[in-house]
Parts: C-alpha cells; structure tokens; sequence
C-alpha cells in the first residue's frame, strides 16, 4: 500500500499558528520588507503583523493594483478613509450634500 501524496501548492506549508504572546512587539516593529512566496493560483499569504499594520482581517476586501511593476494592497477601509479625508477639504462646515441633493431632487419632481 502506498502512501497517499501529500497536495502541492497551499498545502504545502500551511501558515504556522498566531502568537498572542508576541503581538505587541510585533505591532511595535512590523516588517518593512518580508520575503513571500506565492503558491498556487498566485496566491500569496500576508504576514500577520502586516495583517495587524493593514488593519485587515480574514473576510476584508482589499484593493490591488500595480503600478509600474509594483503590487500595491490597501484595505478598502482605509482606502476609502483616504478618499473621504481628500474630499472633505471641498466640503463647508455645515453643509450636507446629502440634504442639497434630495432638495434638488424633490424640487425636480415636483414635490417642494
């Protein structure tokens, strides 16, 4: 009877449990730069303290795109932070565009 094979790709090395105990002082000193591989399905995995950097966990979208032959991931969190933060500068204090555009829009149909 022969042994059966053990799968290629992700199965290969799966990722090693998650210290709580080391936590903080990964969080204090997260990697700047850290060597991944990618397996199967160009699938690579994020270390955790970058993970914890990113502020993303399993089930969180992120967005990816190269530019100039560089992967970029954001959160979708952040990224949409950085979009609220950007045009926030355009916004007066006070105003509600919510509020401007239903007006418009009631007015528009006749409802005002």
């Amino acid at each position: 009877m022969t042994e059966p094979e053990t799968p290629e790709g992700f199965a290969e090395e799966p990722q090693k449990p998650y210290s709580s105990r080391i936590r903080e002082e990964l969080l204090r000193k997260p990697p700047k730069f850290e060597r991944l591989r990618v397996g199967d399905g160009g699938r690579i995995v994020i270390p955790a303290a970058m993970r914890e950097e990113m502020g993303i966990k399993p089930g969180d979208d992120i967005l990816a795109h190269v530019e100039d032959g560089v992967l970029h991931l954001v959160s979708y969190q952040e990224n949409l932070r950085r979009i609220q933060d950007e045009v926030s500068k355009y916004k007066k204090p006070g105003e509600s565009v919510v509020d401007e555009f239903l007006a418009e829009r009631r007015a528009m149909w006749g409802e005002e």
